[in-house]
């Protein structure tokens, strides 16, 4: 009997067209009101790079800045791959998160099966919202600290995700459950991050405060985007693995990396200079100093002693 293969689709994550195509929300969320609104549109329908950051670092260490032209060919009938594919690579950077792919059998050690918690949560925990353009940092804490990357304004255009973010259908029990690589499944887990942090009107307001979110974004049209977006049927498939876990101990993925991955490094370094630290382990190192030292003083002391002059064991130690 030959095997029935579905697809799916989720009307919270994609609509009816299916959720690997559709743009996870349908409601305007950046531009003003007006004339200005119709005159932004436009401008983001036509040159979708314009929603991208100014600059980024190339592997020659230089800048580049993305091209300004539409993603459609001269006639606006079908989709210029170059301009498409350079796109793309802006996209892949902003959401790369290979360094915690890497170690996703042991992010249970790191952080709990659950969506982080709001921002206004975060302050109560007495924790500082740090910013980060980095993804796989987002969402990593450590002692009165957490860091947040602020949400991609590409993220909030639904044109941007039906022209560049779109991914075909696939069978379920197909193996590479992608065809884009994985760039929509990071860019629908980042975005159901901030669904989370933001979910209270007075997290609204912090994410302000911090610029998490673009200036032009509405309350009331941020609660419509992420009803979309959530529908009334689970995420957690459509997503990357690592957003399954939402926030993560730095500590324990330093530990990963030092002992597995990157031996005597670590996930991410505390320290860029010698000064700072020494100025953090001052104390540490001191007491290690005098450890030592009275370990060394007691030994020479023995070795002068005859009842110590004769044990093998003590010689050898020493």
């Amino acid at each position: 009997m030959a095997s029935q293969v579905s697809y799916v689709t989720l009307s919270g994550v994609g609509g009816r067209s299916g959720a690997r195509v559709s743009p996870p929300f349908t409601q305007k969320l950046l531009g003003s009101n007006g004339s200005q609104e119709s005159k932004a549109s436009g401008l983001i329908e036509n040159d979708l790079a314009s929603l991208l950051p100014a600059s980024r670092r190339t592997k020659d260490d230089d800048l580049a800045a993305p091209a300004c032209s539409s993603v459609l060919d001269s006639a606006n009938v079908k989709f210029d791959q170059l301009r498409l594919a350079a796109i793309h690579d802006w996209v892949d950077e902003e959401t790369d998160l290979r360094r915690l792919a890497d170690i996703h059998n042991w992010l249970w050690t790191a952080g709990r099966p659950m969506p982080p918690r709001p921002l206004h949560q975060q302050r109560l925990l007495n924790r500082e919202i740090v910013v980060t353009e980095k993804l796989d940092l987002h969402l990593v804490w450590t002692t009165g600290r957490i860091f947040v990357k602020p949400l991609s304004r590409f993220l909030l255009e639904p044109h941007f995700w039906a022209r560049v973010l779109q991914c075909h259908r696939v069978p379920v029990s197909n193996a590479d459950p992608c065809s884009c690589g994985g760039r929509r499944e990071r860019a629908l887990g980042f975005l159901f991050s901030h669904a989370a942090l933001i979910a209270h009107e007075s997290d609204f307001h912090i994410a302000k405060e911090m610029h998490l979110i673009p200036e032009e974004v509405q309350w009331l049209a941020w609660r419509t985007a992420v009803r979309e977006f959530l529908g009334t049927s689970s995420v957690y498939p459509w997503i990357d693995p690592r957003f399954y876990y939402g926030e993560l101990r730095l500590s324990r993925l330093n530990k990963i990396y030092f002992f597995w991955k990157t031996p005597f490094r670590g996930y991410m370094s505390r320290w860029n200079q010698y000064g700072s630290f020494f100025h953090d382990n001052f104390a540490l190192l001191a007491s290690s100093t005098v450890y030592i030292a009275v370990v060394l003083t007691a030994m020479q002391v023995g070795l002068a002693t005859e009842a110590l002059q004769d044990n093998g064991a003590f010689q050898s130690a020493s």
